[in-house]
């Protein structure tokens, strides 16, 4: 897991640095591949935004929050970014369903008889 963090126009903490860390450790739990993340933190007028761009598995997940505290846009572009990997990982395992067992396939090919299941219907 690669974090890299980068702070414009303020300071850099400690403190929100392993912030980030234990968010983003939420989203790699969801991941089967280790995560690449990008976390951006500056302040804009009077908002704190966060930015996160993250690869994993070939796919990239991308979110940006503004509000009035850092560890709040924290907070919710790390929502945002999980929401949109649970949604793709949804959506893999939807395409999936209607694919075929592996082990019937590995049966198939050694010439095993398979035993025919009810489908559900």
């Amino acid at each position: 897991m690669g974090i890299a963090i980068t702070f414009r126009h303020m300071d850099s903490t400690e403190a929100l640095k392993g912030y980030v860390h234990d968010k983003l450790e939420r989203a790699q739990k969801l991941l089967r591949a280790p995560l690449e993340a990008h976390v951006t933190l500056f302040p804009e007028r009077h908002a704190f935004v966060a930015e996160m761009h993250i690869q994993a598995s070939g796919r990239v997940y991308q979110a940006q929050h503004q509000s009035d505290d850092m560890y709040k846009s924290i907070d919710f572009v790390v929502d945002k970014v999980v929401h949109q990997i649970s949604k793709a990982h949804d959506a893999a395992a939807r395409n999936k369903k209607g694919a075929e067992k592996a082990a019937d396939v590995a049966a198939r090919s050694t010439g095993q008889i398979i035993p025919a299941e009810p489908k559900e219907g």
